[in-house]
């Protein structure tokens, strides 16, 4: 099927189970809505799966990988070759999100959407390139609207077979130096947001680099024809692996699989997604508050509140594997909890907390 076809076929979360799963919580055994959001979470989950009792089985998180060729412009306290060299220590295990992922029990697949082929790759790291490295954004665009397009449903493909191998949850993460750069001009684009609240330091650079930085999104602002869609400016600014997890986010929403944002990466992908279909939203779940300076911005477009803030700024999707973690501590809470009708509880003495700050 084609990306249109995907789109189409996404359908809206089941009302009734989100309801069924609220008035299950309410007749458990605490003040009703005290619990917060983790009943939020699991309410959600449950319109998702359209059951009253969610549950989860395999977790995968997809971390994409690319190189950006705004990495030219000095915007970068790390060489380019770290994308390289990231990618295989993850494949073997090493980093930060493969870490977190074997703790939980959850997948880790790298996919490689458009390396740089400095370096030999590691068997396990599946290949998806579009093209070695995108354009600098500073000067050209990203990519072709016909190479977006086909990393996007790259994207689905990648997601499509986790989920027919049983993954009933997807996180989202990237590895690629510089894309902080493209994920802060696709969020000014897309949100209308000042450059100077969408511009943060990444990785960490020097007060130069970030001045440098903030140009090099303006002159990328400035070259935006006022005739495109949404794909237009996911090619002009974006890269391979923004767009690769655009279609991730597509492929949870048309399978009914909730899809979990990292930080800000992620983030700018799964707001292109609801672009293109507003339904995707539904699917979305955000994993943490990121330190990234745009997240305020990030989280108001999504309209979401993140569950956790641990001032982590790792990136490769890190966040994910701890949210479901936390997913499924909430799914055992409400299904372990007892009745307040086992325990001879009042209903009318139960204090309502749900909506109150």
């Amino acid at each position: 099927m084609g990306l249109n076809e995907f789109l189409e076929g996404i359908e809206p979360v089941d009302r009734s189970a989100m309801e069924d799963a609220e008035k299950y919580w309410d007749t458990r055994t605490h003040p009703i809505g005290s619990l917060g959001k983790l009943e939020e979470m699991t309410i959600r989950l449950a319109g998702i799966q359209g059951t009253p009792i969610p549950s989860l089985a395999n977790k995968t998180t997809i971390v994409m990988c690319s190189d950006n060729g705004v990495v030219a412009e000095d915007i970068s306290s790390s060489p380019q070759i770290f994308t390289q060299m990231l990618a295989n220590a993850m494949a073997r295990g090493e980093t930060g999100v493969a870490a977190l992922s074997r703790h939980v029990g959850a997948d880790l697949r790298i996919v490689d959407m458009g390396m740089l082929k400095t370096l030999e790759r590691e068997e396990n790291i599946i290949d998806c390139v579009i093209r070695e490295g995108s354009g600098n954004i500073a000067v050209e665009n990203a990519m072709t609207r016909e190479e977006a397009l086909k990393a996007i449903e790259a994207g689905i493909a990648v997601a499509e077979e986790e989920i027919k191998n049983g993954c009933s949850i997807l996180g989202t993460g990237e590895l690629g130096i510089g894309n902080t750069t493209t994920s802060s001009a696709l969020l000014a684009a897309i949100t209308s947001a000042s450059l100077e609240d969408c511009v943060g330091y990444g990785a960490g650079i020097s007060e130069k680099q970030y001045e440098k930085k903030l140009h090099v999104v303006r002159k990328a602002m400035e070259r935006l024809s006022p005739k495109r869609d949404i794909i237009d400016t996911l090619a002009a600014l974006g890269g391979f692996d923004i767009a690769g997890i655009v279609g991730v986010f597509i492929a949870g929403a048309y399978y009914g699989i909730p899809v979990v944002v990292d930080g800000l990466i992620s983030g700018a992908a799964a707001l292109v997604a609801i672009e293109l279909n507003e339904s995707v939203r539904d699917y979305v779940f955000t994993s943490h508050r990121s330190s990234e300076k745009a997240s305020d911005v990030l989280y108001r477009a999504l309209k979401m509140e993140p569950s956790l803030d641990l001032a982590m700024r790792l990136g490769e999707g890190s966040g994910c594997p701890l949210f479901f973690e936390l997913l499924e501590t909430a799914i055992g809470c409400m299904t372990g909890m007892g009745s307040i009708e086992d325990n001879a509880i009042d209903p009318n003495r139960l204090v309502i907390l749900r909506g109150k700050k």
